[in-house]
């Protein structure tokens, strides 16, 4: 098999020498079980161009975050969130000032209309921005939870294995990051049944510290891999141990 780096040295010893080229990995979590800061240690791994798309922080807190870890910083940085804002949370932020200071109602529906024949889809987006990258490459979606609150679930689906195709096809890799437990259980077992790997960080109180694990959840075709695996966080990054 052709193995690349999942970005953690000891992890990818207990994966048997990586992940294999082709592979959509899943990395779930709760809100500060460390998905983000996973998603940007796998981004600074391997060889192949990265391109990070990101929905919910600026270009520089990415770019600050590889500088001060010491990881690569010559990423593409793809802002969907800064996109949507631009393209849509403004738009309503006006029609709300308009309303505040008396614009008659004809007004404001006009103007809805007006912008909603010219707003982008996001996902569509996603799915030609991944298509248009020279193999092979490493993406990195952080997070599918955006696209998932955004649009119909069988539209994300569909993306989601268009994008797990172009992957396979192109021996690249691509991750993606999703809050556990907040979406519709269907739909989360069908994103994790898409998924080639699924990684699970998770934050257990003992005491007065939080203990933290690595749940290798599922590789394809490799049930022996899977386990809890206890890590640690110092200032290389996520280490096991």
């Amino acid at each position: 098999m052709n193995f690349t780096s999942i970005g953690i040295p000891a992890l990818d010893e207990q994966l048997g020498g990586g992940i294999q080229k082709g592979s959509t990995v899943l990395v779930m979590g709760t809100p500060g079980s460390g998905t983000e800061f996973f998603a940007k240690q796998f981004a600074s791994a391997g060889q192949e161009a990265v391109t990070y798309f990101t929905s919910t922080e600026r270009d520089e807190d990415v770019l600050g975050v590889m500088r001060e870890y010491g990881w690569r910083t010559d990423l593409k940085i793809v802002n969907v969130g800064t996109k949507y804002y631009e393209s849509v949370l403004a738009k309503k932020l006006e029609v709300s000032r308009f309303r505040q200071e008396g614009i008659t109602l004809g007004d404001i529906r006009r103007f809805r209309n007006e912008d909603s024949a010219k707003e982008e889809n996001f996902l569509t987006f996603l799915s030609y921005e991944i298509s248009k990258l020279a193999p092979p490459f490493r993406v990195v979606i952080n997070s599918l939870d955006f696209f998932l609150e955004n649009y119909e679930s069988p539209e994300v689906l569909m993306a989601m294995r268009t994008i797990k195709a172009h992957t396979q096809h192109s021996e690249s890799v691509t991750l993606m990051t999703m809050l556990k437990g907040v979406h519709d259980s269907r739909i989360q077992s069908s994103i994790e049944d898409l998924a080639d790997v699924i990684l699970e960080l998770e934050h257990d109180k003992q005491g007065s510290e939080f203990k933290k694990f690595i749940i290798v959840q599922k590789v394809r075709n490799r049930p022996v891999m899977v386990g809890i695996i206890p890590t640690t966080f110092d200032k290389t990054g996520i280490k096991l141990g």
